[in-house]
């Protein structure tokens, strides 16, 4: 395992680099479980997640959004990157704010208590590396939080690749359920001047946009950093001077398609007299990772899930309806006012811009190989659209699908 060893003549990094054994290791040792019978790893940005499994039952893809019963002994494990992971203030805060959704009845996981009675640890890290790779063949040294969650049922929407016949349904719920986390948040009892602290410097606060511009030499295109710039330049032109005119409290920032977690519906349908098709739909089941929550407005929010929405390979109609379907969901339980509705196609775009910017400048320069960061590298077209759409348009089109998603509620 990683030794919790000396830290002289190592280089310092800030990615964790624990191994699937390290893994079973630490959360053995730091939680009091039994060793785990097999680990996983999943997909993270600057953090590295871990599936734990204390079943004897081995992980599987096609069990993991089975009957909650069957993952009452899996966990995920996070070890946060070291920069991240000097914000223990923020990440109580995050923790408050779970705990109390769920007790409120909004479906999340709360994190685990260690042995130490704490829902967090600091750990000190040092390993050789291999000889081939990041830092080949050196001692390396890190500093980095340690926190665990209970599993929860379901997979993405990005891990279903293309949601099915009723994906404008689920697309639906997804609205409804942001903007029911946003109303319970907005009774949230606690101090926030830690979330409103971090919406000043966090990279992926949308108050802090202008911050790809020095990373948007990435781009090889030069109409598309030019398209890029614009996207910035109106967003702090039309948004950022006008925050006073809306909504604010606790937002997500990253309620997107790797987060939104879905169950499948098997329904059967007859095709003839004597056949039936099995069709699988999917179901809101969860929502998970609220590691980018923040104070700031309410319509970043929706703005970043619509965005995410968009990119999640919707299989009916254009990307944009599925987004338009996210917005009609969320006003059905919390309506936007006129003032953010007028500037929420600027939030969706500035999202769109953050995430293409960071994710490849990230991927080129700091993470080679992590493919999890070039998710959204192929929605250079849906972002051309939505920039180029003209308002009415867009609104209209926000209309007509909320007109097609309101015999949801009627049939509920």
């Amino acid at each position: 395992m990683a030794s919790q060893s000396n830290s002289s003549e190592c280089i310092e990094v800030q990615k964790p680099f624990l191994t699937v054994d390290d893994a079973a290791e630490l959360f053995s040792h730091l939680y009091g479980m039994p060793k785990a019978t097999s680990v996983r790893p999943l997909n993270g940005y600057d953090a590295q997640n871990f599936l734990i499994n204390l079943d004897h039952v081995g992980i599987d893809d096609q069990d993991l959004n089975q009957d909650p019963k069957c993952c009452t002994q899996r966990y995920v494990l996070k070890i946060m990157s070291g920069e991240e992971s000097k914000d223990e203030i923020g990440f109580r805060a995050i923790h408050s704010i779970q705990k109390y959704l769920k007790h409120h009845g909004y479906t999340c996981a709360a994190p685990l208590q260690n042995i130490h009675g704490d829902d967090m640890k600091i750990e000190e890290f040092t390993k050789k590396q291999p000889a081939d790779g990041l830092n080949a063949g050196q001692r390396v040294h890190g500093r980095f939080m340690i926190r665990a969650y209970p599993f929860l049922p379901g997979v993405s929407l990005t891990s279903v690749g293309v949601v099915p016949a009723n994906s404008t349904q689920v697309f639906y719920e997804a609205g409804k359920s942001l903007a029911q986390m946003h109303k319970i948040l907005q009774k949230y009892p606690h101090d926030t001047t830690a979330l409103k602290e971090k919406a000043k410097t966090f990279e992926w606060s949308l108050d802090n946009l202008s911050i790809i511009l020095k990373y948007v030499h990435v781009v090889k295109d030069q109409k598309r950093r030019d398209f890029i710039v614009d996207i910035v330049k109106t967003f702090e032109s039309r948004v950022l001077t006008r925050k006073d005119q809306f909504r604010k409290g606790i937002i997500h920032n990253d309620f997107s398609d790797t987060n939104v977690l879905v169950t499948p519906i098997l329904e059967n349908s007859a095709t003839s007299e004597n056949s039936v098709a099995h069709q699988v739909n999917y179901k809101l089941s969860n929502a998970v990772d609220f590691d980018d929550s923040h104070y700031n407005c309410l319509v970043f929010d929706i703005g970043i899930s619509m965005m995410y929405m968009a990119v999640s390979k919707p299989a009916e109609n254009h990307p944009l309806h599925a987004s338009a379907a996210f917005l009609a969901g969320y006003q059905h339980v919390n309506p936007l006012t006129p003032e953010e509705l007028e500037v929420l196609h600027i939030c969706q775009a500035a999202r769109f811009a953050q995430s293409l910017i960071m994710g490849l400048y990230t991927y080129t320069y700091i993470q080679p190989g992590n493919d999890y960061l070039l998710l959204t590298q192929n929605s250079w077209p849906i972002i051309e659209d939505l920039w180029e759409m003209k308002v009415d348009s867009m609104h209209k089109m926000w209309t007509d699908v909320a007109m097609e998603c309101a015999k949801f509620d009627m049939h509920a």
